[in-house]
């Protein structure tokens, strides 16, 4: 089940009050009035244009009414296409949106069949994403118009997954489809059952990678499921290599993460056992570190691995797992970690965007009004874009000298 939590959406106007907030130790602690300021609000725009029903707040909205429950969690985060200069974002509305990044401003936007609850992932001049009825599209980014639109087999919750003419989209029957990219054509489907327990979140994105083997490098697809295993696939042809219990017969094991390879090592998370890693090609344990709840990890350069779950982040050493640094906020599930610049973006569904630093985890800067930022974030050179709980979209930049940056 998904951590809930998000704030109503007429209090919209209050989520972008972006306070700069430090600690004197690496784990949280009280505000300093001497905080750094890492980022600066350029603009705000609302953009996902629903409204509460009233009876949402015993039921569940009506779809015909187009309004959502009072307390909505916007999670399809934004999507920066460079070439164009555009953001691209969608929501609950049953619309994409092309915005212009220097201000905000609506360039075009296109119905969608159903809600988009994930970033679109943008690649050339497409934009590739799935909505909760179902449906897999690819739409231009200039214009937003589709290219092509495949249904699956349930709801895709995730971001997809794109390597070279492969499409890789999970969704939330545990499947795995491999699209082709041009024509949006089933390339193979991989079917992995889905335990009879309650889950905790969602699906990790696959992980494709290459492997050395005698008859020269072979590619491999790497899926992380609700059960706790991981499974191993060609990924020409989605036949199953290899299928590892990573946790046991624990209820709640599942593997949510986004696994990665650093040092030759596949690091993945179980949510009951840890985080765990693996030697890339006899998939044997090499270390695993007993932290529990982790549901997203990232690579923090080429000696830290950074995991985060409900009310934390921690830093575990590449090489051995040990513990390097812990963060911790009162509530709320985190988002996708981005680690860039020296420093880990994290933002939590009940509360702040967190700005850390990646060598020793004291917190930089914490954004927003502490509502909740339930979709990952998107950065790219000086910029970040947010998609709040309720909403909007804020364009902030670390190169930005404005009113935000004032002391508290």
């Amino acid at each position: 089940m998904r951590a809930g939590g998000a704030a109503l959406a007429l209090a919209a106007a209050t989520l972008v009050a972006v306070l700069a907030v430090a600690l004197a130790a690496p784990a949280a602690g009280a505000a300093s009035p001497a905080a750094r300021q890492v980022y600066g609000l350029a603009w705000r725009k609302p953009v996902i244009e629903t409204g509460p029903c009233f009876l949402s707040l015993f039921l569940p909205p009506s779809e015909a009414e187009r309004c959502t429950s009072w307390t909505r969690r916007e999670t399809a985060g934004p999507a920066f296409h460079a070439a164009t200069g555009l953001v691209l974002v969608g929501g609950s509305d049953r619309t994409l949106r092309g915005l212009q990044s220097g201000s905000g401003r609506v360039q075009w936007q296109v119905a969608l069949p159903g809600a988009l609850v994930a970033r679109p992932l943008l690649h050339d001049d497409g934009a590739y994403f799935g909505t909760d009825d179902g449906h897999v599209l690819r739409t231009d980014v200039t214009s937003g118009r589709t290219r092509w639109d495949i249904t699956v087999d349930a709801e895709v919750t995730e971001p997809v997954v794109i390597d070279d003419d492969l499409v890789l989209v999970v969704t939330g029957n545990d499947s795995l489809y491999a699209l082709k990219r041009e024509t949006g054509e089933a390339a193979w489907v991989h079917k992995h059952p889905l335990p009879r327990a309650i889950t905790l979140r969602g699906q990790g994105a696959p992980l494709v990678i290459s492997v050395p083997t005698p008859a020269g490098p072979k590619r491999q697809v790497l899926i992380g499921h609700a059960s706790g295993r991981l499974t191993i696939l060609e990924r020409d042809t989605g036949t199953v290599i290899d299928e590892l219990g990573l946790s046991g017969d624990d209820s709640f094991g599942d593997l949510d993460a986004d696994p990665f390879v650093q040092r030759g090592h596949v690091v993945v998370a179980s949510a009951s056992r840890g985080v765990i890693a693996l030697d890339v090609k006899s998939h044997a344990e090499v270390w695993r570190a007993p932290e529990p709840g982790v549901v997203r990890l990232a690579r923090g350069g080429n000696h830290l691995v950074i995991g985060a779950g409900p009310g934390k982040v921690v830093a575990l050493d590449a090489i051995t797992g040990a513990p390097r640094w812990r963060f911790t906020f009162d509530k709320g599930a985190p988002s996708r970690l981005v680690v860039k610049g020296g420093r880990v973006h994290v933002a939590s569904d009940r509360g702040s965007v967190y700005v850390l630093d990646l060598f020793t985890g004291r917190p930089l800067q914490y954004l927003g009004s502490g509502l909740g930022v339930a979709a990952d974030l998107e950065l790219s050179n000086d910029a970040m874009f947010v998609t709040t709980a309720a909403g909007e979209v804020l364009a902030l930049s670390n190169a930005f000298s404005g009113i935000a940056h004032a002391k508290r």
